[in-house]
């Protein structure tokens, strides 16, 4: 006759996340061990890291430093300008026919802007280039929707001269963050 021996339960020891010390957790980064709680972990292919050492890793592709931004700044805020002027004056004054084309032409019109943006800097890819080329866009949209809003409110128009600024941003910020992410 056998007797078997009661399993004996090993003492588990509770970790908290590193970032989130009132976060019970029981996974680990894959690359540095330390423990993470589900909001941190990141799932790679090999397992889950942890948002640093995800950001070790994504640092390794990006080759641009800071003249980058500078650059980015110089190419992209003229060519805004100058984008935001002909779709408030030359597109906005069409009727209502301009939503249609503000609708394709400013994603088209934000692509260029991104693109001269990205042959400026040799192609060289860094962190916040596609944030800053945006915020170029919206710098330059700023001064046109004020105008609009102050000639608006002086001769009593409606808003819908605001609609197309509105595509442009929304569309071109779009675009300019996809293509240059």
């Amino acid at each position: 006759m056998t007797t078997e021996q009661p399993a004996t339960e090993q003492p588990t020891e509770i970790t908290v996340c590193y970032r989130h010390p009132d976060a019970e957790t029981g996974l680990r980064c894959a690359r540095c061990e330390r423990p993470i709680c589900a909001r941190c972990a990141r799932r790679t292919p090999v397992g889950y890291i942890c948002p640093e050492c995800e950001r070790r890793q994504e640092d390794k592709f990006y080759t641009g430093g800071g003249s980058d931004y500078l650059i980015a700044v110089l190419i992209a805020l003229p060519l805004s300008l100058i984008t935001a002027a002909l779709f408030i004056f030359l597109i906005g004054g069409l009727g209502w026919f301009s939503w249609l084309i503000a609708f394709f032409a400013a994603p088209f019109a934000a692509g260029l802007i991104a693109e001269a943006v990205r042959w400026g800097v040799r192609k060289r890819r860094s962190r916040y280039l596609a944030h800053v080329t945006a915020a170029c866009l919206i710098v330059a949209v700023a001064p046109f929707v004020l105008f609009l809003l102050l000639t608006i409110v002086l001769t009593g128009g409606g808003l819908l001269g605001l609609v197309v600024p509105g595509i442009l941003l929304f569309t071109g910020v779009g675009t300019i963050m996809a293509r240059l992410r």
